[in-house]
């Protein structure tokens, strides 16, 4: 390996620090689909979900709202404000973006779905447009 590779595994190592976010946007994500589906977003509808503790959704609606992401108030379902609605909004076109492209590869729909999901929180909203241009405009050929 030379000293090039091991500064970028260095930087790359950092962004994932910087990524503390991803649990975040999770959240808003699953808050976001639930209240769309159902009307509202219990914390034990969002603890099922994402397969965690009932406290530690508590833990993170707090957080949440400490960043005006979402209301919430103790026995009461949590609500996304305008900012999380927006944050979600962003989240959503970048997964569907992600999900068109590999399906334009051939990717069956689950395995998409789920490698959009993950890819959602690692790429840049930069790259994603870019690869989704890319794919729009060459889409055709790729059957």
């Amino acid at each position: 390996m030379n000293v090039k590779r091991l500064e970028m595994l260095r930087q790359a190592h950092k962004l994932k620090k910087m990524y503390g976010s991803m649990a975040e946007e999770d959240y808003i994500e699953v808050i976001y689909e639930l209240e769309r589906e159902y009307g509202s977003a219990s914390p034990s509808d969002i603890a099922s979900i994402l397969g965690v503790k009932p406290s530690s959704v508590t833990n993170m609606l707090r957080k949440l709202e400490e960043k005006g992401l979402v209301e919430y108030r103790k026995y009461r379902n949590p609500r996304l404000t305008e900012k999380g609605v927006e944050l979600a909004r962003l989240i959503s076109e970048k997964h569907r973006k992600l999900y068109t492209i590999l399906r334009l590869l051939g990717v069956d729909e689950e395995r998409a779905n789920i490698e959009a999901e993950l890819a959602e929180h690692f790429l840049s909203d930069d790259t994603i447009d870019k690869l989704y241009r890319f794919f729009m405009e060459c889409g055709e050929d790729l059957d």
